[in-house]
């Protein structure tokens, strides 16, 4: 267990390196709607009503990336920057267009950045304004840096098929939305930083109200042809983070991260990370250090190791109890510790591993996580949470593992509460005092698979006919529907595992 312990170290230190030696905000703060107003902090949930996981806070921003307002057209091959930003006389680069302050905005009255600051026009009179649209056409668009832009309205960014950027970095500001851009390094680079980096900023102010959707990310596209496959130092010096985003209300849906050393991060409340792929990572697939969090329906698979990092699928931690982590629902996703037995650099993922508690009022529903580890699913120090309806086996039948679920005692020996593991499908399931357990399937080995899985080799876990997890659960907390999006019940009672039975 002290292993874990340092990994959390690690996972900190290797969170400051993102960071890139900026003091981040301890109070993230998010921007207010209204025009020439002040910064100020979205309201916390005080409501103490333990979520049911079905609905999202009205912070979180659900709405799609389209066109609205004054539409504007940006393109490398045939755009200059005194051009009109007409279709069909447009502006080169995305870059250029933020270098020659073509876009209106609000920033703080003064600097450093307090919190509840007042804001003033930023480029007044420019042409692209709150509401308005940017569509990138195919090209390469620059290093991107949008600072200190903290708009009235969502801007949308919408890139074309082949736009490209080798950074997107926005440092205090707010209501931007970004759809569709392809984000890696330079030709010959080989620095490592984050890709997609959306930084609060003790200067500059807090980073609020982002979307980034439908992105392709990564360092290389081919690591066995660009890296070393015998030397793990390529990996772990030259890959570079995914997504890091600090501040609240991040969206963060449909992107590919490939060959990256963190995948996604988030740091603040109101966050959704919802169908993002992580292929091929060297540090945590997913990290979640905020309230008011949900992770679903995310893919995490193919772990590489190469350096000291206690490597999680998704990790989340508290800094000495505070601020505990409240309200996260991990649904309906999927990790894979490898996809290919001769996959170099091969090494052990622990599943979704919370070591520093508390962790309060969290929902881990409809997860599968298939790994060479024991830390299936842990929580250490977790009140008022519940494990229910996910899938847990062992990748192969050699130590680490097999993976278990479990409610353990917070470091400080302080046992976890009002806990429940319910319908999951696991080697060993341990509730720990104040917890509760039961209707769960337990593997007997790894021998089993083949009595309860369509295809386990190739990771389909959907229960096959005649398995002994059909009709076997409790209904009570059970998700109303699978993590395929059936719904629950498919036969006489709910099923125990992630997917329901469905003939």
């Amino acid at each position: 267990m002290n292993a874990d312990y340092g990994g959390v170290v690690n996972s900190m230190k290797r969170l400051a390196c993102i960071a890139s030696g900026v003091i981040l905000l301890l109070v993230l703060a998010s921007c207010g709607g209204g025009g020439g107003g002040a910064i100020s902090s979205d309201p916390a949930d005080t409501s103490g009503t333990p979520p049911t996981g079905d609905t999202y806070p009205a912070q979180i921003d659900r709405t799609e990336v389209t066109q609205t307002g004054n539409v504007f057209y940006v393109d490398p091959a045939t755009g200059a920057i005194g051009n009109s930003g007409s279709s069909s006389s447009p502006w080169n680069t995305l870059q250029a267009v933020i270098a020659a302050n073509k876009i209106e905005s609000q920033e703080p009255v003064s600097l450093p950045y307090t919190e509840g600051a007042a804001l003033k026009a930023k480029n007044a009179g420019a042409p692209v304004r709150a509401g308005d649209t940017l569509v990138l056409r195919a090209g390469h668009h620059g290093s991107v840096d949008i600072l200190r832009y903290f708009n009235a309205q969502h801007i949308n960014v919408i890139a074309e098929p082949g736009a490209t950027v080798s950074k997107l970095q926005v440092t205090g500001a707010s209501k931007w939305r970004f759809k569709g851009l392809t984000v890696r390094p330079d030709a010959g680079n080989t620095s490592q930083y984050a890709l997609v980096f959306l930084e609060s900023h003790s200067w500059s102010g807090p980073t609020s109200d982002i979307t980034i959707d439908d992105f392709n990310i990564y360092t290389v596209e081919n690591a066995a042809v660009s890296w070393s496959t015998t030397d793990g130092t390529d990996w772990n010096t030259k890959s570079c983070n995914g997504i890091a985003a600090f501040g609240n209300n991040m969206t963060l849906r449909r992107n590919t991260l490939k060959n990256v050393n963190f995948g996604i991060t988030v740091q603040g409340n109101y966050a959704l990370v919802s169908g993002n792929t992580v292929e091929n990572f060297a540090g945590d697939g997913m990290r979640g250090l905020g309230n008011d969090m949900f992770f679903e329906y995310n893919l995490v698979k193919n772990l590489y190791v190469v350096n000291d990092n206690h490597p999680d699928g998704f990790q989340s931690w508290s800094i000495n109890d505070d601020p505990p982590r409240e309200r996260v629902v991990l649904r309906g996703n999927t990790f894979i510790n490898y996809t290919d037995p001769n996959q170099p650099f091969r090494g052990s993922l622990q599943g979704i591993g919370c070591f520093d508690g508390p962790y309060v009022d969290w929902i881990v529903e409809n997860n599968v996580v298939i790994t060479d580890h024991w830390h299936g699913i842990s929580l250490y120090g977790a009140r008022n949470s519940r494990i229910v309806n996910n899938t847990v086996i062992d990748l192969n039948a050699v130590s680490p593992g097999p993976p278990w679920i479990g409610f353990f005692n917070h470091k400080d020996g302080t046992p976890s509460s009002n806990c429940v593991i319910r319908n999951n499908i696991a080697h060993t399931i341990t509730a720990g005092e104040g917890s509760v357990a039961d209707h769960n399937y337990l593997i007997p080995s790894d021998s089993a698979y083949s009595t309860l899985f369509v295809d386990h080799q190739n990771f389909n876990l959907h229960l096959k006919a005649g398995a002994p997890a059909i009709d076997a659960g409790s209904a009570s907390l059970a998700p109303v529907i699978d993590k395929d999006g059936h719904a629950r019940p498919q036969g006489s009672a709910v099923d125990i595992g992630a997917y329901e039975y469905s003939p």
